[in-house]
């Protein structure tokens, strides 16, 4: 795919265009994630019954480029949310058509979103110590978790939950795992591990 305009295409798979049929619901979502500042990311998606794999669904179904390095990608409420970290963007696509559904805006630089409930979730960012907090429903950012950290050297990256506690690594010369209670939206605990270099 070259530069330029984008044509919008209808995507034509085993005989069926473009209504959602073409996509098992078996298959998955390769989130590549591009050159760091070429604005190159794309979205491919795999089907392991056809054994097809069909790239820059994104572009093709939006006429329009994905951004500037997909870092991750997570299913949830029948959507998928790619999470485009140099561009500042979280979209939310159909999953059978590729379609763009709703985008969430005005972040530093996200990395990975962990839903707490179809409408809050968690919304992690390098170069910026906050965690943002996030309506899923509206795509609006409606607030965010504090941490000690500074904006130099304070980023959290990926999440994992327990009951009603939320765990992020510190990314960058940072050496804790904080513990989130995600009824207050605060640290409570903190886990001392090796600095990441």
């Amino acid at each position: 795919m070259g530069y330029g305009p984008i044509d919008e295409e209808t995507f034509y798979i085993d005989g069926n265009f473009g209504d959602g049929s073409e996509v098992t619901g078996k298959g998955l979502f390769i989130t590549n994630e591009g050159n760091f500042m070429y604005g190159n990311a794309s979205l491919s998606y795999y089907d392991p019954e056809t054994k097809r794999v069909e790239n820059e669904v994104f572009a093709r179904a939006n006429a329009q480029k994905l951004g500037d390095v997909a870092q991750s990608m997570t299913m949830h409420g029948g959507l998928g949310w790619i999470v485009v970290n140099n561009s500042g963007v979280i979209f939310a696509i159909d999953p059978n058509t590729f379609k763009e559904v709703g985008r969430i805006t005005g972040f530093t630089s996200p990395r990975y979103i962990h839903f707490l409930s179809d409408e809050k979730a968690y919304v992690t960012q390098i170069w910026d110590p906050r965690i943002y907090i996030v309506n899923p429903k509206t795509y609006q950012i409606t607030g965010y978790v504090e941490t000690d950290m500074d904006y130099e050297s304070g980023s959290t990256e990926q999440m994992v939950q327990y009951g009603k506690y939320v765990f992020t690594n510190c990314w960058s010369y940072q050496n804790r795992i904080l513990k989130i209670d995600t009824e207050t939206d605060e640290v409570v605990d903190e886990l001392v591990v090796g600095i990441r270099h």
